[in-house]
């Protein structure tokens, strides 16, 4: 397998990967011009499609079935960019990747019902595969996702119980649709019960790293590879790990704890803890926690056939604790 920054995937699932893309393209076909507008501006031509490729790939070790396969991966990849709309819009955020979010394109009332939309295909592409144990995956994703975002909003700048409630968080804010994403190929190609719980668990230990290290990048990314500003989560009242270990590593330091008490000179006050989280063990002691994740997630492979597509999940893991955007 290439290098994630080009071209990523065995070339195994490279057509069923543009044929994902050509579904992704039909959602955003519409009679309403403004809305086929908003539509693809949020969906096409962005990201690498790590979740519709994890799809196909975890499909690869038994009966590969792209006519199920591929409206799954897609249904995946809606609902990941649904949850993208309404975080952009509850974060009042201003470019996601570099590019304008839909929030700032047009009212609160339609970027809520864009998102709502991509919601609805989601879920229609999910039910064509008629497969009752997939579908129950996808809908509990959806489900412990939005417990995630509600438990982000309503415990914005607590500090009591952060670790805990930071795990949980990000278990269900992220960690969820990667794993139902394994899990769903798994099930769609009648893999055994034992390779599906091994390829869910996979997907869990992936997703805790990969949203470690978003956290991560949060403080040391830069920001025109982002396409957002440093200590973007700070300034949302978002407590994320590296801030967390600087408040552990300094426990009688009170900058995180008074950036989130007050409002007043709130630029210099996320300027500082970052600062701080950067030249503090903080950041590799996160790295370290992501890279245990991702250590957990290539060991449930270990039941998978040695072959190609085993090769390109460790593969995948190895890229997320080393991505730098």
């Amino acid at each position: 397998m290439q290098s994630l920054n080009r071209q990523p995937w065995p070339e195994a699932i490279q057509d069923d990967l543009q044929e994902v893309e050509q579904l992704l393209e039909k959602v955003t076909s519409v009679e309403y011009l403004p809305m086929a507008y908003l539509l693809q501006h949020t969906l096409l031509g962005k990201g690498k499609r790590l979740r519709p490729a994890l799809v196909l790939l975890a499909a690869k070790f038994h009966s590969y079935r792209p006519e199920v396969l591929v409206p799954t991966a897609a249904a995946i990849e809606l609902l990941h960019t649904a949850t993208l709309v309404h975080d952009d819009l509850i974060d009042n955020a201003g470019s996601r990747r570099g590019s304008p979010t839909l929030n700032t394109m047009t009212s609160v009332r339609a970027t809520v019902l864009v998102g709502d939309y991509l919601f609805a295909q989601s879920a229609i592409l999910a039910v064509s595969s008629e497969n009752i144990p997939a579908m129950k995956s996808f809908s509990r994703a959806l489900v412990t996702i939005c417990d995630g975002e509600l438990r982000e909003v309503l415990t914005a700048g607590q500090l009591n119980n952060a670790r805990e409630e930071y795990y949980r968080r990000i278990d269900s804010k992220t960690a969820a649709l990667f794993s139902a994403a394994t899990e769903v190929g798994g099930i769609l190609s009648d893999a055994p019960e034992h390779i599906c719980r091994a390829l869910a668990e996979y997907g869990h230990g992936l997703g805790m790293a990969f949203q470690i290290v978003d956290d991560v990048l949060d403080f040391v990314g830069d920001e025109r590879q982002m396409g957002k500003p440093v200590g973007n989560d700070l300034r949302q009242g978002t407590l994320t790990l590296p801030a967390i270990y600087l408040m552990e590593l300094y426990p009688d330091d009170s900058s995180v704890a008074d950036l989130f008490a007050v409002d007043t000179d709130r630029e210099e006050k996320v300027r500082q803890v970052v600062e701080m989280v950067t030249n503090s063990p903080a950041v590799e002691r996160s790295y370290a926690e992501a890279r245990e994740f991702v250590g957990r997630a290539q060991a449930a492979l270990q039941v998978l056939p040695d072959n190609e597509y085993r090769q390109a999940l460790m593969e995948t893991a190895e890229y997320v604790v080393g991505r730098r955007q």
